[in-house]
């Protein structure tokens, strides 16, 4: 009985190995035919436009319109408004924690000031820049009507 269990479960394995090794080949072709059809988009879309460094956007070579992706818009809207609220409850926090602080001590001079300037100016103009850096970086990418899939 054993071997029988062996002899079905070898054909089992060699029909999901048969049934994998067809289903990976065709979705290599079909990934390969999907590449080289955004490729060519991509290139018929830069054959029209060009990006312009100094206003952030994708213009048309034609006429000089400037492309504006309303969702990319909407986005940094929001980043933007969300960053400055968070701007704000982050500083308030630390200067209330710090006038706490001075006026609990006996010997208010002996705050931290290289953690506070740390924590002040520091920390939120990485994450500024941080932020900065990848909203640029998205504008430099294609808009969504373009026509190329990402």
């Amino acid at each position: 009985m054993l071997p029988i269990v062996i002899i079905l479960a070898w054909l089992v394995a060699f029909g999901l190995a048969a049934y994998l090794v067809t289903h990976a080949i065709k979705r290599r072709l079909l990934g390969r035919r999907r590449r080289r059809s955004e490729f060519r988009k991509l290139r018929e879309f830069r054959r029209y436009h060009y990006f312009d460094q100094k206003a952030e956007r994708w213009v048309r070579k034609v006429d000089g319109v400037k492309l504006i992706d309303e969702v990319a818009e909407d986005r940094r809207f929001r980043l933007t408004f969300f960053g400055w609220i968070l701007l704000v409850l982050w500083e308030g926090y630390w200067l209330l924690e710090i006038a706490e602080r001075f006026s609990g001590s006996t010997r208010p001079l002996q705050l931290p000031y290289v953690l506070l300037f740390f924590i002040l100016f520091v920390l939120p103009l990485a994450v500024y820049l941080f932020f900065r850096r990848r909203l640029r970086r998205s504008a430099r990418s294609l808009p969504a009507d373009a026509g190329v899939i990402r």
